[in-house]
């Protein structure tokens, strides 16, 4: 094992919740040459299919919301590879030319989110499936940069296997503290516009009225609370105020 792998795990296996984990690993990639990193992973549903898909994601602020409003992991291609397969990939607009069918296939909805990723960075990369038991049992992470394709190629071949053995580690840390109950253990944290945003739905203001006391558009306001609901597992706003409380991460 290489010294930075080695050094990387032993920070990793240190953190005491999802985010410290998140940040320490895009720490890493970063240190690498990976600029963008978007970790997805999934529960399953009672036939055995993916049931929605959560999201970790260093992109940029506004792209992470087009994303989550938008539910591009419905057509995302990336999604999808990781979701039906266990074979890496090249992604980003740049390497089109290596997928099935040089990406003919691809739908109008799928190039829209290719380019608007390339638009942020994402020009060339590699898409990594991952899997393990428990409560998200299908993930993947894709790690990308915006070098030449001949580029990244020789970069790839230089640093790939310590970054999937880095994702691989990730993905189970990341697992073993999003399974756990509890806000300290669960790794659960909420931004202090996802907190402040559930805080008056909790007391029963709309997004509109919510975001005439924040200072915020109610687009931004609805935003936040679907990335507050994702986090808490809440079907509807409702449920994630409770979960919020129960949790111990929200105080009325």
């Amino acid at each position: 094992m290489n010294s930075c792998l080695d050094d990387f795990l032993t920070r990793l296996y240190a953190t005491r919740s999802a985010h410290e984990t998140w940040e320490a690993t895009v720490s890493f990639l970063k240190s690498l040459g990976f600029d963008l990193m978007m970790y997805g992973y999934a529960a399953l549903d009672g036939c055995g299919a993916p049931a929605g898909v959560e999201t970790l994601s260093n992109f940029p602020a506004d792209y992470q919301q087009r994303y989550s409003q938008q539910q591009y992991y419905r057509d995302d291609p990336v999604v999808h590879h990781c979701i039906g397969s266990l074979s890496t990939l090249r992604v980003g607009r740049d390497s089109l030319h290596l997928w099935p069918g040089q990406g003919r296939g691809l739908t109008a909805v799928q190039h829209r989110i290719i380019n608007e990723a390339a638009d942020c960075g994402m020009t060339v990369g590699v898409a990594i499936p991952l899997r393990s038991p428990g409560r998200y049992p299908v993930a993947g992470v894709s790690l990308s940069n915006s070098m030449g394709c001949a580029e990244f190629e020789r970069f790839f071949a230089d640093w790939g296997n310590t970054a999937q053995l880095a994702a691989i580690h990730a993905h189970m840390r990341l697992q073993m503290q999003l399974q756990t109950s509890g806000c300290a253990e669960s790794g659960i944290v909420l931004s202090n516009q996802e907190r402040e945003c559930l805080l008056w739905v909790a007391r029963g203001l709309s997004s509109k009225d919510a975001a005439k006391r924040i200072g915020l558009s109610p687009k931004t306001v609805d935003f936040h609370i679907a990335k507050a609901m994702g986090k808490l597992g809440g079907a509807t706003r409702s449920h994630a105020v409770a979960q919020a409380i129960f949790l111990g991460l929200l105080h009325l």
